[in-house]
């Protein structure tokens, strides 16, 4: 372990030798208090066998010391130390107090208090009415330690946040601080060299990405490049136009925002253009009231934001943005629905648009383009292993089987289906005998079903 600084920088005694030879002198104490406490026990017996009458009164011994180690009391400092620090970084954001904010990063590396500075104008433009910083657990990292020598502290942090009228509920996403001890003085001195071990994102948000600038519309806030504020209030619109459409085309009530982050980067958050979402226009990546491993396995979706990839930020609309504002509006019911059940939804939203704009001809033509082009080649509906990946029409499936839904059971049904499903779907049958109890079949007889299905004209 890392030497813990202060309160005191000197090397900390050897530890117990381990293996045999520590068992050795284990053993060897024992039968020495073993030896003393029987020598005792027998006298004892021999002075009451000659001292019938007397009274003798056992006085115990001083109790053990329950003071902390030297190396406890320095590791409980720095902790103090270190949650004091991350106290004063929230208190900075909250104030404006960009000095306050600086005023315990390493002043050698000015590297990274040029990129803290950046990160503490972005945080002041989002406008968070909730934020604060706690330490999860300490890491360890030899090659970070030789970096920022023996007081290196690496620690995870977890970072809690509200946006006002973006996240319903406080929300949380990681980081990864080191710090290190300078003349008896805690400093944070990296925040990237974690980065690879952390969740998927984390580190990522749009806040950590470069100087952005926010816009902001009465349910939707979007970050762009600072000075690109042209595009900036353009995607609002389009966002607000988005935002009508879910509400006229999906039945449930949700009266939440959109956080549109449209930056020219190929990694925000879970989103990664540059690799196999290279084709996907935007992505819908979750927020979590608690991390995945935090307290549950799968941890608590609060809701979602939506990264545009920056190829595709030309070509932004209601169209594209409705599909993505679906995906917002049910991430909080628990994000356990097959993805076909998922993006078909979030498809039927947008092509309703689309129907709306250009007529019923547009629609059908796609439609029957799925049925003769698309269906063949595929055995069931899109599993969700690969679904991203799959070089099949699997959206254009997934959208032709909530079609055959809407037909067949109508859409508030559907609805009601999505919402069972996305919190209870957790496996396969859980999800025939949802889909089975809304719907009369399971996905088997439901792909059965879609070879004879022909929409209506």
């Amino acid at each position: 372990m890392p030497d813990p600084g202060p309160p005191d920088d000197r090397v900390p005694p050897a530890a117990p030798p381990s293996g045999p030879r520590r068992w050795v002198g284990l053993l060897a104490a024992v039968a020495l208090v073993s030896g003393g406490v029987a020598y005792t026990v027998e006298q004892r017996h021999e002075d009451a066998r000659n001292h019938p009458v007397a009274t003798r009164t056992v006085v115990p011994g001083p109790p053990k010391s329950t003071k902390p180690t030297r190396v406890a009391a320095a590791i409980a400092a720095r902790r103090l130390a270190v949650d004091t620090i991350l106290i004063r970084r929230a208190q900075a954001v909250q104030t404006g107090n960009e000095a306050l904010f600086l005023a315990d990063v390493d002043p050698a590396n000015q590297k990274l208090r040029a990129a803290q500075k950046i990160l503490f104008a972005n945080l002041v433009e989002i406008g968070f009415n909730e934020i604060g910083y706690s330490q999860a657990e300490e890491r360890f990292n030899p090659a970070v330690v030789q970096a920022h020598g023996r007081t290196t502290y690496l620690v995870r942090i977890l970072m809690r946040y509200q946006i006002p009228k973006v996240d319903l509920t406080p929300v949380t996403t990681e980081l990864g601080y080191t710090f290190i001890s300078r003349a008896g003085h805690w400093l944070l001195t990296d925040d990237d060299d974690l980065d690879t071990d952390l969740g998927p994102g984390a580190h990522r948000e749009a806040w950590d990405l470069g100087r952005i600038e926010v816009h902001r519309g009465p349910r939707v806030l979007v970050a762009v490049e600072k000075g690109d504020s042209e595009r900036g209030q353009a995607i609002v619109n389009e966002a607000t136009e988005g935002l009508d459409e879910v509400a006229a085309y999906w039945p449930r009530k949700w009266r939440g925002s959109v956080f549109v982050i449209a930056l020219d980067q190929t990694e925000v958050r879970d989103a990664r253009f540059a690799d196999e979402d290279i084709e996907s226009a935007a992505s819908t990546g979750s927020t979590f009231s608690s991390l995945p491993g935090q307290d549950t396995a799968d941890g608590t979706v609060a809701g979602g934001y939506i990264a545009i990839n920056p190829n595709e930020r030309d070509r932004v609309d209601e169209i594209l943005l409705s599909h993505e504002i679906t995906h917002v509006a049910t991430a909080d019911l628990g994000g356990y629905e097959p993805l076909w059940l998922a993006e078909g939804a979030a498809e039927y939203v947008s092509w309703r648009g689309i129907e709306a704009i250009s007529g019923p001809a547009e629609v059908g033509k796609w439609e029957q383009e799925v049925i003769d082009d698309a269906m063949p080649g595929m055995m069931s509906l899109p599993s969700d292993a690969g679904f991203y990946q799959s070089s099949a029409d699997v959206y254009g499936v997934s959208w032709l089987a909530v079609r055959y839904l809407v037909q067949r059971i109508g859409l508030d049904h559907v609805e009601e289906l999505y919402e069972d499903m996305a919190t209870y779907g957790t496996d396969q049958a859980s999800r025939d005998r949802i889909l089975l109890s809304r719907s009369g079949l399971t996905e088997a007889t439901l792909w059965t079903s879609l070879g004879t299905y022909r929409p209506p004209r």
